[in-house]
């Protein structure tokens, strides 16, 4: 019995060390279980991944093969029609297929029959062909490219003229680029309307003879005058094809701030008005007014962006140009769509404003431009002189002033006119009020 149980115990024994490595190995069993599901969960989702993709490439084949179709049959419609009728050609229309919408785009453009480029055609005065554009767009696409047909159809001498002629409208910008999407009308024995295309151009053929008025307009853009509309005059003569051109880009504006000096101190000021100037408008300068004093005044979205710069002053004339009187001005060029700012002087016309030798801060004030063109007055508004009896605004456009001061009863006035001349400001000029000045107010 002795020896059974010893046995017993020796096997009891073995059978506890033998569980322990067990006992310490479940735990590498669940985490080999864990990373073996999520390999085939990777692997399911890449064959699926797979599958969507095919799937997806499959779908974009068939759609890009039933546009393409669609393009061809366009082309063959287009084909059949007249000359008039593909001049300037620019139409949209849809077809369902098989459950989904397709858009399909017809239009046409003149290329140079030398190379190809886009021009403005000719029409009845040369042989020019015209492009024949169709595009269809589809449902899901993406960032694939649309599918475009493209086809050349020569247009001969003659063609669009016969007993009526042609009229082209051409629009370039600042750089003499083509400026595309501009709207078009044309008024007359005939009357359209229409956009220009990529080579800036818009065409009417077969139209009856005579003076048209053609006008051109787009939100944000404008000609060298500033002018959002603009018209021309064009004639149309049998059997030729006329030209209008127009030079017309995304306006730009200017924000003007004033400021002056006294004595050694620059300050703010306040204008009431701005100009400026370039060589290429038809008009030279153009005045813009602010109906109040103010420290900063915007010209709008009313500037043509010349390539070269524009002269910008203080003063809503052309006799307030710094130059006129020896002395620089801003000059700032304008991108297409820039809002620029820049900063003018106005000179200071240093007064001293006094009564029996004293500062008169209740003094009315009377300024009058004597510069030809310059014919605004600024009155003095109450609280403007300072304890020293100065102006606390002294800025003024460059150009000559007469200058009046009245307590209400008697007047006093500069003997000749002030010469505002130079960007430091005038010499200290004083106007003294006494029992011998001159009855009245200033007028």
């Amino acid at each position: 019995m002795i020896t059974n149980q010893a046995t017993e115990g020796r096997f009891s024994r073995r059978l506890r060390n033998a569980a322990g490595p067990l006992r310490d190995e479940r735990g590498s069993f669940i985490v080999e279980a864990m990373v073996s599901a999520f390999l085939l969960l990777v692997l399911a989702m890449g064959f699926l991944s797979a599958l969507d993709t095919a799937a997806m490439s499959s779908g974009n084949l068939k759609s890009r093969g039933v546009a393409a179709s669609l393009a061809r049959d366009d082309m063959e419609r287009l084909r059949a029609f007249k000359v008039a009728d593909l001049v300037s050609l620019n139409a949209t229309r849809t077809q369902v297929v098989g459950g989904a919408t397709y858009t399909i785009s017809s239009t046409t453009r003149w290329v140079d029959d030398v190379n190809g480029g886009a021009t403005c055609g000719s029409g009845a005065s040369k042989t020019d062909y015209l492009k024949v554009v169709s595009t269809v767009t589809y449902p899901l696409m993406g960032t694939t490219q649309p599918v475009k047909n493209e086809s050349l159809v020569a247009i001969p001498n003659g063609a669009v003229g016969g007993a009526t002629g042609g009229l082209i409208a051409k629009v370039t910008g600042s750089s003499g680029a083509a400026i595309a999407g501009v709207g078009v009308t044309i008024t007359g024995p005939a009357t359209g309307s229409g956009s220009t295309d990529v080579g800036g151009c818009m065409f009417w053929s077969a139209l009856a003879l005579g003076g048209y008025y053609v006008d051109i307009s787009r939100p944000g853009y404008v000609d060298r005058a500033g002018s959002n509309v603009v018209r021309r005059t064009a004639s149309v003569i049998a059997g030729a094809t006329n030209s209008v051109a127009f030079e017309y880009d995304q306006a730009a504006s200017a924000n003007v701030a004033f400021d002056t000096q006294i004595g050694a101190s620059v300050q703010p000021a306040q204008g009431v008005g701005i100009s400026y100037q370039h060589g290429g408008m038809p008009q030279g300068t153009v005045n813009v007014t602010s109906a109040t004093s103010a420290t900063s005044i915007s010209t709008g979205a009313r500037v043509f962006p010349f390539a070269d710069a524009y002269a910008v002053w203080g003063g809503a004339c052309a006799g307030a140009d710094p130059r006129t009187y020896g002395q620089t001005t801003p000059m700032v060029t304008f991108a297409p769509g820039a809002i620029q700012s820049v900063t003018v002087r106005m000179p200071a016309l240093n007064l001293r404003i006094q009564k029996n030798g004293v500062a008169f801060t209740a003094a009315n004030v009377r300024i009058s431009p004597a510069t030809a063109g310059c014919g605004s007055t600024f009155s003095n508004p109450a609280g403007q002189i300072s304890s020293a009896g100065a102006l606390t605004q002294p800025g003024m456009p460059y150009g000559d002033y007469n200058v009046c001061i009245d307590d209400g009863s008697r007047r006093v006035q500069t003997s000749s006119a002030i010469q505002n001349r130079a960007p430091g400001g005038t010499t200290l000029t004083t106007l003294n009020i006494t029992a011998s000045s001159t009855a009245g107010r200033c007028s």
